[in-house]
């Protein structure tokens, strides 16, 4: 096989403006990583687009709040974490409980497999949610098993 060109757990982008700092999700177009570096503008930095990684958060006096398992959108405008969709990009789900008060949340993200707007049927809520938890919380315990996640 000879198109093959890589796993794509971590890629190498262009920061786009503003440039990327380390540690910190950055959205392009429907794609969202987390800077591995920081650079500048037009630099290229390496992006991690799966694994769980403790990002900031939203807070709220209360609507901030999720369990483990609910799904968590980025931000954009603020360049954090939020429980609100509406205008948001969703990005994965709480690997813990979040206080509405705090500032920083443990995700694990979920890339993106349908076009911004789009609703994402397992994770859009109603009558799917306490399944979605399942399936989610199932996923958490397979890689802890396999120690990719420590608890």
């Amino acid at each position: 096989m000879n198109n093959y060109v890589q796993e794509g757990k971590a890629l190498n982008l262009v920061a786009p403006a503003g440039g990327v700092v380390s540690g910190r999700g950055v959205l392009i177009g429907a794609l969202f990583v987390v800077a591995s570096i920081t650079a500048a503008e037009g630099e290229i930095f390496v992006g991690r687009r799966s694994g769980v990684f403790d990002l900031d958060a939203a807070t709220h006096a209360t609507n901030q709040a999720g369990d483990a398992g609910d799904p968590v959108y980025w931000d954009n405008t603020g360049k954090k974490v939020t429980r609100t969709a509406t205008g948001n990009t969703i990005i994965g789900v709480l690997v813990e409980d979040k206080v509405s008060t705090v500032a920083t949340a443990k995700v694990v993200l979920i890339p993106r497999l349908v076009a911004p707007g789009a609703a994402i049927p397992d994770l859009a809520g109603g009558a799917d949610l306490p399944t979605t938890v399942t399936k989610v919380n199932a996923i958490i315990a397979a890689l802890e098993a396999a120690g990719i996640v420590v608890a």
